[in-house]
């Protein structure tokens, strides 16, 4: 080729071609400088702020040091990331509306029935419970559980422990705070199990791999019968391999790994995954500033960080994302005659201290 600068040739996924590359460590290690030629091989550098011309010197451009620069781009990535989660969530709530209308006119009859409101989903609650005679499985997302819910849903409960069904829960974390819980677990005197999960899907009810009662609507006034076999033993599997990692409801903390445990690994974790701070509070049944909270301290025990981006960035590098497991059921809160037997065909009791 004849005259000129050769053309430069950038694939799409690389933000600094190999040229730019070799170009730009050359500088850092000459003196910092480089030719208008060498800088016109790789726009890039340009492009990005990594070199800039010389107002001293004609035909010389200045390479800017990788530390000045990584936290200026990390910052606009992280913008621009903002940007399009932002687009994403008008788009939801543009279209998530018109998504539920479909699939309530067409999930009428048949394996799937409707239930519109409180009393209506109640009596299936009650219906489901009577037919239940081997196990009924709960996810319960979010906080400490209202006292008023817990007390409508203890009688169905006691139903179940007469006829010695097999009865496991889900809650988050945040749940056994709640004085309500306590009790309710001291009325079913150690013949429930219930572990804990940071993240939990929507709530869920499911009766001897029969029938599921699973929310149509956020505000949880209408909710979706399933009796498709196909969709129930899914629901039931999907269960179980949660419960397989879920730890103790009262079972002491795991001991933090350079001071940070389980809960702000998990929340760690979902940084990484680019989730916003509303995302994550609602995932864990907990407040936005609690999760800011956390994050500060993530970010104290990676050494800081500039940006959200950039610490997701070292939380990623750090080693810190490891999730332990463990294994309980709920103990009675006082000595019982069948302590550490569940009735027939049911696993043991382990002896744990009683929930304050």
């Amino acid at each position: 080729m004849t005259g000129g600068v050769a053309p430069h040739r950038h694939p799409e996924h690389e933000d600094v071609c190999a040229d730019g590359a070799e170009i730009y460590e050359r500088a850092l290690r000459s003196g910092g400088s480089v030719t208008r030629a060498e800088a016109e091989r790789a726009p890039c550098l340009i492009d990005l702020g990594l070199l800039h011309p010389d107002t001293a010197r004609e035909n010389v451009f200045l390479a800017v040091e990788a530390a000045v620069v990584l936290p200026r781009l990390l910052d606009t990535m992280e913008r621009r990331v903002m940007v399009e989660r932002e687009r994403g969530a008008r788009l939801a709530d543009l279209l998530n509306p018109m998504m539920h209308l479909e699939v309530a006119q067409s999930v009428q009859g048949g394996p799937f029935t409707i239930l519109e409101g409180l009393p209506r989903i109640k009596d299936a609650l009650d219906e489901a419970t009577d037919s239940t005679q081997e196990r009924m499985l709960a996810i319960q997302p979010g906080g400490i559980r209202a006292e008023s819910a817990l007390a409508d849903s203890l009688p169905r409960a006691l139903k179940l422990v007469e006829r010695k069904v097999q009865m496991r829960t889900l809650y988050q974390p945040s749940a056994r705070y709640g004085r309500g819980l306590v009790e309710y677990y001291t009325a079913l005197d150690g013949m429930a199990e219930a572990r804990i999960l940071d993240e939990l899907p929507e709530r869920m009810l499911l009766f001897d791999r029969s029938v599921a009662i699973i929310p149509a609507q956020e505000d949880r006034k209408v909710a979706l019968e399933v009796r498709q076999p196909a969709i129930i033993d899914y629901l039931a599997g999907v269960f179980d391999q949660m419960w397989s990692t879920a730890t103790p409801l009262y079972a002491p903390p795991e001991p933090s790994v350079d001071g940070v445990g389980d809960r702000q690994r998990a929340i760690a974790q979902l940084l990484v995954d680019g989730h916003t701070d509303a995302v994550i509070a609602k995932r864990f049944g907990i407040n936005e500033r609690t999760v800011r909270n956390h994050i500060t301290k993530l970010s104290d025990a990676v050494g800081g960080s500039n940006s959200r981006l950039q610490l997701g960035w070292k939380l990623a590098q750090s080693g810190l994302l490891d999730v332990s497991d463990a294994d309980c059921r709920v103990p009675p809160t006082r000595a019982h005659p069948r302590e550490g037997a569940a009735g027939p065909g049911k696993e043991p009791s382990e002896s744990h201290p009683t929930p304050r």
